[in-house]
């Protein structure tokens, strides 16, 4: 343990880029130089010996996704043999494989473990030992048997993951709604937000229609004149999906399926937030529409099958019968539209078939961006940062902070520390992305999915937030 600490510490102190690492280093598919033990100390573990050009590999890929979304106690580890960081990086990506996969350039894994063909998976016990080894490609019914010897060696409140998890520290109250909420409520409502800090938008309930029924076209055909398009791009089990801005100023809200995954793309123009969420709550898959409401001046999204109130930007349930309640986030990028076709050609566009009439070719917050002031109201200003900056902020055991896009961007390698825990915020210029990983002190990494939004409206929901621009 004291040994992994020490090479996280020197590793983040010299915060070196990827190409003036160590040749033959493990890392990830970022480049970020790590430990195997990073993601497997004290934990069952599925390590899996992988190549993009394998056919039984390609096989055993979805299987071993399935594991890792199923069962949170069981670390699935792959390593690619030997390939190119373009290559396997673009491989997974292109799969929407989300369990952590490695690089072994000098093969060290690879001696360590004795392998020799490919696919090879070795099933580890919390204590690291090996018990069991698969030469060549395993059967279903095989990974479901290392699956349940495992999940024996787990903590009962660690084996499965739940579909949506409790906000933290939420002092849920009971009261009479107010006149703006008497269409809403009848009698008294659950509220996690003072009901009277809750102001209305200008548009009733669906008066900005959410798209439930969304239409998509190939970005392949999409002519240059719309390659500066900024928008949400989100990839799910090899499904690629682009949502443009200029179409989410209208709609705010799409409710869609993306590598069978259900969920809500939302978007608050006055805030700038954009964030994507698995639109599951206690009631099961539903959708979600725009309430017309407002609170700290960031879109109140309401559940069709409650009406409980959400909140946009935290994801949180704060009016309703779900207060409480928090939604999964999904991860997802703000990058502009000719990244997409660069980076990754065979993702469909949104369309601007939405079944209402707007006119998507003109932006109805023209100018907004770039003044000061705010349309409504909000309880913490910070003069930090002009209230309109974008930003990227990340929760660390409670403890929020933003870092400027123009600070992730010109840095591309950030090394922090939050309430003690290191971070490194990472952003890749040809695909616009931006990473941000905590380390933690048994010597595992986690990656953080950032909030993107802008500066005033971060510090509305989180004002003792840290800044660093």
């Amino acid at each position: 343990m004291r040994r992994i600490f020490l090479v996280l510490v020197v590793l983040l102190a010299a915060c070196t880029p990827a190409d003036e690492m160590q040749e033959g280093q493990i890392t990830n598919l970022e480049g970020t130089p790590v430990l195997l033990e990073d993601y497997t100390q004290g934990k069952s573990a599925i390590v899996n010996f992988w190549a993009s050009w394998c056919s039984f590999c390609k096989e055993e890929m979805p299987l071993l996704q399935s594991v890792e979304k199923q069962f949170v106690g069981i670390a699935v580890v792959g390593v690619n043999l030997q390939e190119d960081q373009a290559v396997a990086r673009a491989y997974v990506e292109a799969g929407g494989y989300t369990f952590t996969n490695l690089l072994d350039p000098g093969s060290e894994l690879k001696e360590r473990f004795g392998v020799f063909t490919q696919p090879t998976t070795i099933v580890l016990g919390p204590d690291g030992n090996e018990l069991h080894r698969k030469d060549g490609p395993f059967t279903e019914e095989e990974l479901m048997q290392w699956v349940e010897e495992l999940l024996a060696l787990v903590p009962e409140d660690e084996g499965t993951s739940e579909p949506q998890e409790q906000a933290s520290g939420v002092e849920i109250q009971t009261s009479t709604p107010t006149r703006i909420l008497a269409g809403w409520y009848e009698g008294e409502v659950q509220h996690a937000i003072p009901l009277d800090k809750i102001l209305s938008g200008g548009p009733p309930r669906d008066g900005i229609p959410s798209i439930d029924d969304p239409q998509f076209i190939d970005a392949s055909l999409a002519t240059e004149e719309f390659d500066d398009l900024r928008g949400i791009f989100v990839s799910i089990e090899g499904e690629a999906k682009f949502y443009p801005f200029g179409i989410l100023n209208w709609h705010e809200v799409v409710n869609d399926t993306v590598g069978g995954a259900p969920i809500t793309v939302t978007y608050c123009p006055l805030c700038a937030s954009a964030v994507v969420y698995e639109r599951t709550t206690s009631q099961g898959d539903g959708t979600f529409g725009v309430s017309g409401l407002l609170y700290q001046s960031n879109l109140l999204m309401y559940d069709r099958a409650t009406q409980s109130l959400w909140d946009q930007i935290r994801g949180e349930a704060v009016v309703g019968p779900l207060t409480g309640e928090k939604l999964t986030r999904v991860k997802s990028d703000v990058v502009s539209l000719l990244t997409v076709k660069e980076s990754w050609p065979e993702a469909k566009v949104l369309s601007t078939i939405t079944g209402h009439v707007r006119s998507y070719d003109t932006d109805p917050y023209e100018g907004y961006d770039q003044i000061e002031a705010v349309y409504f109201p909000v309880g913490t200003v910070d003069e930090r940062e002009i209230s309109k900056k974008l930003v990227y902020g990340i929760v660390v055991d409670g403890m929020a902070k933003a870092y400027t896009l123009d600070a992730v961007s010109a840095e591309e390698w950030i090394q922090d520390v939050i309430g003690g825990v290191k971070i490194l915020a990472q952003y890749d210029k040809a695909t616009e992305r931006v990473r941000f990983t905590r380390y933690r002190e048994s010597g595992e990494t986690e990656e953080l999915v950032p909030l993107y939004t802008f500066w005033f409206a971060w510090v509305a929901q989180y004002p003792d937030t840290g800044l660093f621009n």
